[in-house]
Parts: structure tokens; C-alpha cells; sequence
């Protein structure tokens, strides 16, 4: 059931009780009128019909009033379920972040807004922890997790409430940076990796430290999303190799 169901659901419930409680009244008015022309003591007849049909009306308005309380009650607790629900399937389990889906939500949205004109574009960043095998093969799945859900909240930390944090899978993250220039995006990039880089895991007496390669890719009008993740995992798997250069150089000097 989704949130649109629900609200037609509201759209329905009070109508129709309402239709029911007008069919009551005109049975009780033609009631009321048949008793009237019948006959001597028609006037009191129809006085006592007419407080009769008062009462009946007073009656079901209560007795509907009740009912629309209840039916908005249960639309309510239903809309709210189905709320819950819609935030399980763009959550991701673990970190708490918005997963894959969630952000493609959001991503399609904000290159919408670009072709619209409501947004100036932003930078979409990748991110790829370097060393997280390697934390899982020494320390074990639950210092990885605890690696991941530590990334995660670096990330949303650093973020605008217009901007999006979200993991992919695995030790893949992505960020999107919207509706910003590409000069104040990329000194917010720049900062956040060496933040990234920066960062350590305290696990039962260690220091785990945690190591990133970002890939950076700008957006604006006429982008599409396949080529911006394109063009950014094409980054990110460079600058990786680059780190293992390095790494490897300083290694054998």
C-alpha cells in the first residue's frame, strides 16, 4: 500500500458516510411528511416526527463524527507504517546513511532540478576505502563494521542538509554536493579527503587507521547520471593506483 492509497482512502471514507447519513434523512423527512397528511392529529403527528428525525440526525452525526475519528486515526498509523517502510528500502541497514537506491533518488532529482534551472549543479564524489580488506582479514567483520558506520558519520557530519551521504555497498561511499560552484565544492572535497585520510578506528586497545581514494566529478545542465558515476569511479580508480605507486616507491626507498 503506498501513501497515495492511504489519502484516497481519507477521500472516500468521509464521503460515503456522509451520503449514508443523507439517504436516513430523506427517509425520515418523507417518514415525517406521510405521517403529517394522514389523517386527524396530523400537526402533532408531525411535531413529534420532526423531534424524532432531530434526534435521529443528532444520533448518526455523533455516530459518524465517531467513525471519521477512527478512520483517520487508522489512515494515520497506516501512512506513518508506510513511511517507515519507503525509509527501509533507501536505508542502508548498517550505517544508517542512505543506500544505493536512496541516492539515485535523489540524484535523478537534482539533475532534474539542473535541467530546470533550480540548481547550478554540483560535484558528485566517490569514495573507496584503500585498506578495508585488510581490516577485516586482521581484526575480524566486526571492526570492519564498525570501520563502516565510523565513515559514515564523518560523512554526514560534514554535510549540508542539501547535500547527500550515502553508501553504495561495501566500503563504497558516495557524496553529492548540490546546488554549489565547482571552486567552493572541490575545497569541501579536498578538505573531507584528507579528514578521511585522517581518521582511526579504536578497537579493543588498537588504533585501526583508514585510508581513501576519492574520484570527483562536477554536474551541471545537460549531465547525465551514467556518465557523471562513470567519470567519477574512472577518478577514484585512479587516484587509488596513484596511492599504491606511492606507497610501493616509499616502500622500496
Amino acid at each position: 500500500m503506498t501513501s497515495e492509497l492511504a489519502i484516497q482512502q481519507r477521500q472516500t471514507s468521509v464521503p460515503a458516510t456522509v451520503a449514508a447519513g443523507m439517504t436516513l434523512f430523506r427517509h425520515l423527512l418523507e417518514e415525517v411528511r406521510m405521517q403529517g397528511i394522514a389523517g386527524d392529529g396530523a400537526q402533532a403527528l408531525q411535531e413529534d416526527g420532526w423531534k424524532r428525525t432531530l434526534a435521529a440526525v443528532i444520533a448518526l452525526l455523533r455516530h459518524a463524527h465517531t467513525m471519521i475519528e477512527s478512520a483517520e486515526d487508522t489512515i494515520r498509523k497506516q501512512e506513518q507504517r508506510i513511511a517507515h517502510l519507503e525509509g527501509l528500502t533507501t536505508t542502508d541497514e548498517l550505517t544508517g546513511i542512505r543506500n544505493r537506491r536512496g541516492f539515485y533518488e535523489i540524484f535523478i532529482r537534482e539533475l532534474d532540478r539542473c535541467e530546470r534551472g533550480q540548481s547550478e549543479g554540483g560535484l558528485m564524489v566517490l569514495i573507496d576505502l584503500d585498506n578495508f580488506k585488510a581490516i577485516n582479514d586482521t581484526h575480524g567483520h566486526a571492526a570492519g563494521d564498525a570501520c563502516l558506520r565510523l565513515v559514515a558519520r564523518t560523512l554526514a557530519s560534514e554535510i549540508r542538509l542539501m547535500d547527500t551521504a550515502a553508501r553504495l555497498g561495501g566500503d563504497e561511499y558516495v557524496l553529492l554536493l548540490a546546488n554549489t560552484t565547482k571552486q567552493e565544492a572541490a575545497g569541501r572535497a579536498q578538505r573531507l579527503g584528507k579528514q578521511l585520510n585522517n581518521l582511526s578506528l579504536a578497537w579493543h586497545g588498537e588504533i585501526i587507521p583508514i585510508h581513501a581514494s576519492l574520484g570527483l566529478r562536477s554536474y551541471a545542465r545537460g549531465d547525465s547520471a551514467a556518465a557523471i558515476f562513470s567519470d567519477a569511479d574512472t577518478q577514484m580508480y585512479a587516484s587509488k593506483r596513484e596511492r599504491h605507486r606511492k606507497e610501493n616507491a616509499e616502500a622500496q626507498g
